[in-house]
Protein backbone atom coordinates (compact mmCIF):
# COMPACT_ATOMS: atom_id res chain seq x y z
CA UNK A 1 0.00 0.00 0.00
CA UNK A 2 2.49 2.52 0.90
CA UNK A 3 4.67 1.34 -2.37
CA UNK A 4 1.09 2.28 -4.36
CA UNK A 5 0.65 5.72 -2.48
CA UNK A 6 4.58 6.38 -3.61
CA UNK A 7 3.67 5.99 -6.94
CA UNK A 8 0.54 7.93 -6.51
CA UNK A 9 2.45 10.65 -5.35
CA UNK A 10 5.06 10.70 -7.87
CA UNK A 11 2.59 10.74 -10.89
CA UNK A 12 0.60 13.43 -9.23
CA UNK A 13 3.84 15.56 -8.97
CA UNK A 14 5.29 14.98 -12.82
CA UNK A 15 1.98 15.99 -13.81
CA UNK A 16 2.06 19.32 -11.97
CA UNK A 17 5.02 20.14 -12.75
CA UNK A 18 4.08 18.91 -16.34
CA UNK A 19 1.15 21.75 -16.24
CA UNK A 20 3.65 24.64 -15.03
CA UNK A 21 5.86 23.93 -18.42
CA UNK A 22 8.72 21.99 -16.45
CA UNK A 23 11.07 20.22 -18.07
CA UNK A 24 14.11 17.60 -17.13
CA UNK A 25 18.11 17.93 -17.48
CA UNK A 26 19.29 14.90 -19.26
CA UNK A 27 22.40 15.40 -20.46
CA UNK A 28 25.87 14.90 -18.79
CA UNK A 29 28.37 17.19 -17.57
CA UNK A 30 32.05 16.68 -17.64
CA UNK A 31 34.87 17.54 -15.05
CA UNK A 32 38.00 15.71 -14.32
CA UNK A 33 40.77 16.06 -11.57
CA UNK A 34 44.01 14.61 -10.68
CA UNK A 35 45.08 13.46 -7.03
CA UNK A 36 48.38 12.87 -6.65
CA UNK A 37 49.14 9.20 -4.86
CA UNK A 38 52.74 7.35 -4.68
CA UNK A 39 51.11 4.36 -2.35
CA UNK A 40 51.08 0.75 -2.94
CA UNK A 41 47.11 0.66 -2.86
CA UNK A 42 44.47 2.82 -3.81
CA UNK A 43 40.91 2.16 -2.35
CA UNK A 44 37.83 3.66 -4.54
CA UNK A 45 34.70 3.92 -2.65
CA UNK A 46 31.47 5.00 -4.66
CA UNK A 47 27.57 5.42 -3.73
CA UNK A 48 26.35 5.88 -6.81
CA UNK A 49 27.65 5.77 -10.67
CA UNK A 50 29.16 3.30 -12.68
CA UNK A 51 33.09 2.75 -12.65
CA UNK A 52 35.48 2.02 -15.12
CA UNK A 53 39.12 1.47 -14.20
CA UNK A 54 41.87 2.27 -16.91
CA UNK A 55 45.67 2.09 -16.60
CA UNK A 56 46.96 5.32 -15.24
CA UNK A 57 50.28 7.17 -14.80
CA UNK A 58 52.56 7.08 -12.42
CA UNK A 59 52.55 9.33 -9.19
CA UNK A 60 48.60 10.39 -9.64
CA UNK A 61 44.66 9.27 -9.90
CA UNK A 62 43.05 10.74 -12.41
CA UNK A 63 38.94 11.13 -12.63
CA UNK A 64 37.00 11.53 -15.11
CA UNK A 65 33.45 12.72 -13.90
CA UNK A 66 30.06 12.39 -15.58
CA UNK A 67 26.90 14.18 -13.80
CA UNK A 68 23.20 13.73 -15.08
CA UNK A 69 19.90 15.89 -13.44
CA UNK A 70 19.84 16.35 -9.96
CA UNK A 71 23.91 15.01 -10.03
CA UNK A 72 24.95 17.51 -12.07
CA UNK A 73 23.31 20.68 -9.72
CA UNK A 74 25.69 21.98 -7.05
CA UNK A 75 25.45 20.12 -4.32
CA UNK A 76 24.76 16.83 -4.89
CA UNK A 77 27.78 15.07 -5.70
CA UNK A 78 31.28 15.09 -4.15
CA UNK A 79 34.34 13.47 -4.76
CA UNK A 80 37.68 13.61 -2.05
CA UNK A 81 40.63 11.90 -1.60
CA UNK A 82 42.90 11.12 1.52
CA UNK A 83 45.01 8.54 2.94
CA UNK A 84 44.84 6.43 -0.01
CA UNK A 85 41.01 6.22 -0.43
CA UNK A 86 39.22 7.82 -3.17
CA UNK A 87 35.67 8.61 -2.53
CA UNK A 88 32.94 9.25 -5.00
CA UNK A 89 29.37 10.51 -4.11
CA UNK A 90 25.85 11.84 -6.13
CA UNK A 91 22.92 12.34 -4.44
CA UNK A 92 20.01 10.50 -5.89
CA UNK A 93 17.42 10.44 -3.24
CA UNK A 94 13.64 12.03 -4.37
CA UNK A 95 14.61 12.87 -7.59
CA UNK A 96 12.06 13.87 -10.25
CA UNK A 97 13.33 13.02 -13.92
CA UNK A 98 16.91 11.95 -14.18
CA UNK A 99 19.79 11.15 -11.64
CA UNK A 100 23.27 9.76 -12.50
CA UNK A 101 26.36 9.14 -12.49
CA UNK A 102 29.73 7.80 -13.82
CA UNK A 103 33.75 7.61 -13.41
CA UNK A 104 36.31 6.99 -15.50
CA UNK A 105 39.31 6.19 -12.95
CA UNK A 106 42.91 5.54 -13.99
CA UNK A 107 44.89 3.63 -11.70
CA UNK A 108 49.03 4.23 -11.14
CA UNK A 109 50.75 1.45 -12.38
CA UNK A 110 51.43 -1.25 -9.61
CA UNK A 111 49.07 0.11 -7.19
CA UNK A 112 46.83 -2.77 -5.91
CA UNK A 113 43.26 -1.90 -6.22
CA UNK A 114 40.14 -1.94 -4.01
CA UNK A 115 37.12 -1.05 -4.86
CA UNK A 116 33.56 -1.06 -3.16
CA UNK A 117 31.24 -0.21 -5.99
CA UNK A 118 27.39 0.63 -5.92
CA UNK A 119 24.56 -0.86 -8.03
CA UNK A 120 25.88 0.51 -11.05
CA UNK A 121 28.74 -1.84 -11.41
CA UNK A 122 32.64 -2.22 -12.23
CA UNK A 123 34.35 -2.59 -15.35
CA UNK A 124 38.40 -3.77 -14.94
CA UNK A 125 39.93 -2.66 -18.36
CA UNK A 126 43.77 -4.06 -19.08
CA UNK A 127 44.98 -3.44 -15.68
CA UNK A 128 48.01 -5.16 -14.83
CA UNK A 129 47.73 -4.84 -10.93
CA UNK A 130 45.76 -6.83 -8.82
CA UNK A 131 41.97 -5.72 -8.03
CA UNK A 132 39.70 -6.57 -5.29
CA UNK A 133 36.16 -5.64 -5.92
CA UNK A 134 33.20 -5.77 -4.40
CA UNK A 135 29.57 -4.43 -5.98
CA UNK A 136 25.82 -5.25 -6.05
CA UNK A 137 25.94 -4.80 -9.82
CA UNK A 138 27.37 -6.45 -12.71
CA UNK A 139 31.19 -6.66 -12.87
CA UNK A 140 33.55 -6.80 -16.42
CA UNK A 141 36.90 -7.68 -16.50
CA UNK A 142 39.01 -7.41 -19.55
CA UNK A 143 42.32 -7.92 -20.49
CA UNK A 144 43.91 -8.07 -16.59
CA UNK A 145 46.92 -9.41 -15.62
CA UNK A 146 46.71 -8.80 -11.96
CA UNK A 147 45.30 -10.95 -9.66
CA UNK A 148 41.67 -10.96 -9.54
CA UNK A 149 39.26 -11.10 -6.22
CA UNK A 150 35.88 -10.27 -7.96
CA UNK A 151 32.70 -10.63 -5.25
CA UNK A 152 28.59 -9.90 -6.47
CA UNK A 153 25.76 -10.57 -5.65
CA UNK A 154 22.45 -10.63 -8.37
CA UNK A 155 24.52 -9.46 -11.20
CA UNK A 156 26.37 -11.15 -13.65
CA UNK A 157 30.19 -11.05 -13.60
CA UNK A 158 32.01 -11.38 -17.48
CA UNK A 159 35.24 -11.57 -17.89
CA UNK A 160 37.21 -11.64 -21.55
CA UNK A 161 41.11 -11.35 -22.85
CA UNK A 162 42.21 -12.92 -19.43
CA UNK A 163 45.77 -13.09 -18.72
CA UNK A 164 45.74 -12.96 -14.37
CA UNK A 165 47.16 -16.20 -12.97
CA UNK A 166 44.99 -16.43 -9.76
CA UNK A 167 40.94 -15.26 -10.45
CA UNK A 168 38.21 -16.11 -7.78
CA UNK A 169 34.94 -14.60 -8.33
CA UNK A 170 31.71 -14.64 -6.34
CA UNK A 171 28.20 -14.41 -7.13
CA UNK A 172 24.81 -15.03 -4.98
CA UNK A 173 22.70 -15.38 -8.14
CA UNK A 174 24.58 -14.10 -10.75
CA UNK A 175 25.84 -15.93 -13.41
CA UNK A 176 29.64 -16.00 -14.22
CA UNK A 177 31.62 -16.54 -17.19
CA UNK A 178 35.24 -16.20 -17.82
CA UNK A 179 37.34 -16.35 -20.79
CA UNK A 180 40.59 -16.08 -20.90
CA UNK A 181 43.77 -15.48 -23.53
CA UNK A 182 46.86 -16.95 -21.25
CA UNK A 183 46.31 -20.14 -18.89
CA UNK A 184 45.50 -20.06 -15.65
CA UNK A 185 47.39 -20.73 -12.58
CA UNK A 186 44.41 -21.17 -10.56
CA UNK A 187 40.90 -20.22 -11.03
CA UNK A 188 37.99 -20.86 -8.32
CA UNK A 189 34.46 -19.65 -9.68
CA UNK A 190 31.19 -20.08 -7.44
CA UNK A 191 27.31 -19.11 -7.35
CA UNK A 192 24.83 -19.94 -5.14
CA UNK A 193 22.49 -20.11 -8.04
CA UNK A 194 23.44 -18.80 -11.38
CA UNK A 195 25.61 -20.57 -13.94
CA UNK A 196 29.35 -20.89 -14.03
CA UNK A 197 30.86 -21.01 -17.82
CA UNK A 198 34.71 -20.86 -18.12
CA UNK A 199 37.16 -21.09 -21.05
CA UNK A 200 40.45 -21.84 -20.88
CA UNK A 201 43.37 -22.82 -23.09
CA UNK A 202 43.67 -26.50 -23.67
CA UNK A 203 46.96 -27.19 -20.85
CA UNK A 204 46.33 -29.61 -18.20
CA UNK A 205 44.52 -28.70 -15.29
CA UNK A 206 43.45 -30.39 -11.90
CA UNK A 207 39.70 -29.49 -12.94
CA UNK A 208 36.37 -29.68 -10.32
CA UNK A 209 33.30 -28.94 -12.42
CA UNK A 210 30.29 -29.58 -9.33
CA UNK A 211 26.45 -28.50 -9.10
CA UNK A 212 24.03 -29.86 -6.97
CA UNK A 213 20.85 -29.27 -8.62
CA UNK A 214 22.60 -28.36 -12.30
CA UNK A 215 24.43 -30.18 -14.99
CA UNK A 216 28.22 -30.22 -15.21
CA UNK A 217 29.72 -30.77 -18.51
CA UNK A 218 33.23 -29.97 -19.52
CA UNK A 219 35.14 -30.12 -22.52
CA UNK A 220 38.78 -30.70 -20.76
CA UNK A 221 39.19 -34.33 -18.63
CA UNK A 222 41.05 -33.33 -15.10
CA UNK A 223 44.50 -34.20 -14.98
CA UNK A 224 47.35 -33.75 -12.32
CA UNK A 225 48.62 -30.37 -12.90
CA UNK A 226 49.31 -27.59 -10.81
CA UNK A 227 46.80 -25.74 -12.63
CA UNK A 228 43.49 -26.04 -11.32
CA UNK A 229 39.74 -24.72 -12.19
CA UNK A 230 37.29 -25.04 -9.55
CA UNK A 231 33.61 -24.42 -11.04
CA UNK A 232 30.81 -24.67 -8.27
CA UNK A 233 26.96 -23.84 -8.27
CA UNK A 234 24.59 -25.15 -5.87
CA UNK A 235 21.62 -24.84 -8.62
CA UNK A 236 23.37 -23.47 -11.79
CA UNK A 237 25.23 -25.27 -14.79
CA UNK A 238 28.58 -25.68 -15.30
CA UNK A 239 30.50 -25.71 -18.25
CA UNK A 240 33.88 -25.48 -18.96
CA UNK A 241 35.31 -24.92 -22.44
CA UNK A 242 38.85 -25.62 -23.76
CA UNK A 243 39.93 -23.17 -26.10
CA UNK A 244 43.06 -22.52 -29.29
Amino acid sequence: MKRTLTVAAVIAGMAGLAGCGATFDDTETHSARAFAHSGATLVVKSSVGGLRFLPGTAGEVRVDRWLEGKAARGGNASWSFRGGVLRLSADCTMVFGTCGARYHVRVPPGTRLVVDGSDDGVILKNLDQDADVSTRGPITAEGTSGRLRLLGGEEPIKGSGLKSADVRARTVSGSIALAFAVAPVKLDARSREGGVTVAVPREKYAITAESAEGSERSELKSARSDRTIVARSESGNIRIKGVG
